[in-house]
């Protein structure tokens, strides 16, 4: 009988000295608790983080695209400037961020235990940065077609006859005059085209070998090189020039319990004419994830008494997300493991228990 009651004072004294935890919501806190030592966490959830590939094409209408059918039988040139977008591409990464709804704050006994609960776990506490978009490929425009300003003005000569009178004799001297007048804008059209024929001829005439000339390979290629940018130059003041930038979007979402649902959750909005937009857009522009639970169904959340007499983390569960739009399928993205479809459940503390901190939640 000594001895049994030797071993109860025994463990008694162990279990005292021991962390002694009681867990309460961290908007919550308990009135009165003696406690010294206390590490606030949120329960771990599961943030994409989204990388979106946006081409932004510029068409610009070019000076002489009215006479391009009539001068050069071009018909399918750009006709009007405008802008529009292309969605590339979609990637997503999951990361383990913190849960701000559901924040608790764990009080013990030890607060040494409690120190090194929040230097091990401060240290972990994934930092997500807002939205941002930057240009990872751009176009300008070419300088010759932005810088092109064809001469307006040319110099036309008039002959006349001039009636003098030398050594008392009227005779009418044949004379002429220059004058500056304005080119019509279809001939300074007719010009352009005029370039763009003539180097198509010199290009020919450096093929066939029609010049005096012999020239090595290496030269011949650069010249056809130069004769072709000229063509190409001239070219587009008929046909006009487009212009695409590379846009990457980063965008960070993370999803509610509640979407974890055949509803899914709104990723970002995107039209060809507006291109992306990641906080508003009407319904058709809307582009959603969709979560499929492996095992068919999810987890509620726990509902209990306070305190809670040990550590509350959740547990991953994986889920197959795709990405739709106008209830069409985008993009296949796979199963992947998330904290909102997985359950909740208490860790209870024991001497023969340890627990990492890290690996209940986020602490801050």
């Amino acid at each position: 009988m000594k001895k049994i009651l030797l071993l109860m004072i025994v463990c008694a004294l162990s279990l005292s000295s021991f962390a002694q935890v009681q867990l309460y919501p961290y908007k919550n806190p308990p009135e009165k608790l003696k406690y010294t030592g206390k590490v606030s966490y949120a329960l771990p959830t599961t943030t994409f983080k989204m990388t979106v590939t946006v081409s932004k094409v510029q068409e610009v209408r070019g000076y002489f695209a009215d006479y391009a059918e009539s001068l050069l039988g071009l018909t399918n040139i750009i006709q009007q400037n405008r802008t529009y977008y292309t969605l590339n591409s979609v990637e997503i990464e999951p990361i383990r961020t913190a849960d701000m709804e559901q924040c608790f704050t764990a009080y013990t006994s030890n607060a040494e235990i409690a120190k090194s609960w929040f230097e091990h776990g401060a240290q972990l506490s994934p930092f997500v940065t807002a939205p941002k978009a930057y240009t990872s490929h751009t176009s300008s425009l070419p300088d010759f077609f932005k810088n092109y300003a064809d001469i307006s003005y040319t110099q036309q000569s008039e002959a006349f006859v001039d009636t003098k009178i030398i050594d008392g004799v009227v005779t009418q001297v044949p004379a002429s005059h220059t004058k500056t007048v304005s080119k019509s804008f279809e001939s300074k059209a007719r010009e352009a085209a005029d370039a763009i024929m003539k180097s198509r001829k010199d290009q020919y005439n450096l093929v066939a070998g029609e010049q005096e000339t012999p020239y090595s390979g290496e030269a011949l290629a650069i010249m056809l090189s130069e004769l072709k940018n000229w063509e190409n130059n001239y070219m587009s003041l008929f046909a006009g020039v487009s212009l695409s930038d590379t846009i990457v979007y980063v965008l960070y979402i993370t999803p509610d319990a509640k979407d974890i649902s055949p509803t899914g959750a709104v990723a970002f909005y995107f039209n060809d004419s507006k291109g992306l937009n990641s906080m508003e857009g009407n319904d058709s522009d809307a582009y959603r994830f969709h979560f499929r639970h492996f095992y068919g169904k999810y987890t509620s959340r726990i509902a209990s008494d306070y305190p809670l007499y040990g550590m509350l983390t959740r547990t991953q569960s994986p889920v197959f997300v795709t990405l739709t739009h106008n209830n069409k399928q985008v993009h296949d993205f796979g199963m992947i493991n998330m904290y909102q479809a997985g359950s909740e459940e208490v860790i209870p503390l024991s001497p023969n228990r340890n627990v990492n901190i890290d690996e209940i939640g986020v602490v801050f």
